[in-house]
Formats: structure tokens, sequence, C-alpha cells
């Protein structure tokens, strides 16, 4: 990649990894992006801690589920204001949209909202050369909470070194500008956590 790709994400590990790997440019939620874009990638907001779905005031539906669809809007509508002709727009969500989890219903709805919001743009925006796509990989790069991570079945690629490798190398292949006919999709690298049909 080049620095006309931009990693759109809060600071932290997944982030600047996808940054190094990517020869990109981080830049923070709801900053500005560089002039000249071709590429963006968007990490979601980090999962927070497990609550009971009982306990879940108002408040905290809209701090847990509307303000990180509201920033993952507002990066999407960055990406493609950013680009001059067309352009390849990445999301990294967790696998927890697809499968749910205890404890994390208001995260699974803003990443389950924020996969449908990301189809939707695709569907829109690919007559003007823009793409949208998704990767999934798994909780734990999104949380320190083993036990969050651990709701799912054990991966089939037990290898943890290399996932991040895996991430990139997915992430890299859905920016290819030559590849229009993937649109909305969602690749899954979780070494076989998620097996989707």
């Amino acid at each position: 990649m080049s620095s006309s790709t931009v990693v759109v994400g809060l600071p932290g590990g997944l982030s600047r990894t996808l940054t190094t790997e990517l020869g990109a440019v981080t830049v923070a939620p709801g900053s500005e992006l560089p002039a000249n874009i071709k590429c963006a990638v968007i990490v979601v907001d980090p999962c927070p801690p497990p609550v009971d779905a009982v306990a879940l005031s108002g408040d905290d539906w809209r701090r847990l589920v509307d303000e990180p669809m509201w920033r993952t809007l507002t990066a999407l509508q960055g990406a493609r204001a950013g680009f001059s002709a067309g352009g390849r727009i990445v999301v990294v969500v967790p696998t927890i949209g697809m499968a749910g989890a205890p404890g994390l219903v208001a995260y699974t709805t803003a990443v389950e909202g924020i996969r449908a919001m990301v189809k939707s743009a695709a569907r829109q925006w690919a007559s003007q050369g823009i793409g949208a796509n998704l990767v999934a990989v798994p909780l734990s790069m999104f949380s320190d909470d083993t036990a969050a991570a651990g709701h799912l079945t054990a991966a089939a690629v037990t290898v943890d070194s290399t996932l991040i490798h895996t991430v990139a190398e997915s992430v890299k292949f859905l920016l290819r500008s030559d590849l229009d006919h993937l649109a909305g999709e969602t690749i899954v690298a979780d070494g076989g956590s998620v097996m989707l049909p």
C-alpha cells in the first residue's frame, strides 16, 4: 500500500499494526483525512466490558450502540468525500456480531449495524467506483477480556502469532482496485472459529 491509504481508528494495537503493515497513515475518528487518499481502512471501536442486557439504560445504549455506529458512519462519509476518483474502503470488525455473546448485546448490535451500513454503502457507491467490504477478526483483537472472547468454538488454526499477518493480507486483498465485483462482502479471518456458509 502507500501513504494514499489511511487507517481510521482509536490508538491501539490493531490500528497501529495495520498502519505499519499497509504503509498507511493513522487518523483518529472524527479527524480530517489527508488529501488524495485512495484507500481507507476503518477499525471499529474496542469491545466494552460485558454487561447484562437487563442492566442497560438508554444512556448506555447511546454510548455503546449509537455512538460507535455514528463514528463509523462519519468515517465512511469522510473516506467517500476524500476520494477524487473511486477508491476502496475496508471496515475491520470483530466476529462477535455474527455469533453473539453473553453480556455483549449492545456491542453485538453495533457491530452488526455497522456491517449492514457497509453493505448499504457498497451498494450505493459501487457505481461511482468505490468498493466497500469488511474483514471480521477475533474479538480478542478488540478486547483484553479473555472471558468475553471465549464464547466461540476453538479456532481450527491455533497459531495466534500469524493471525495479524492474515488480517493485514485480507485487508490488502480487499483494497485492490481491480476487484470491482467484491462489494459488501465480509472475509472472516479468525482461524475458523466462525465459519459462514
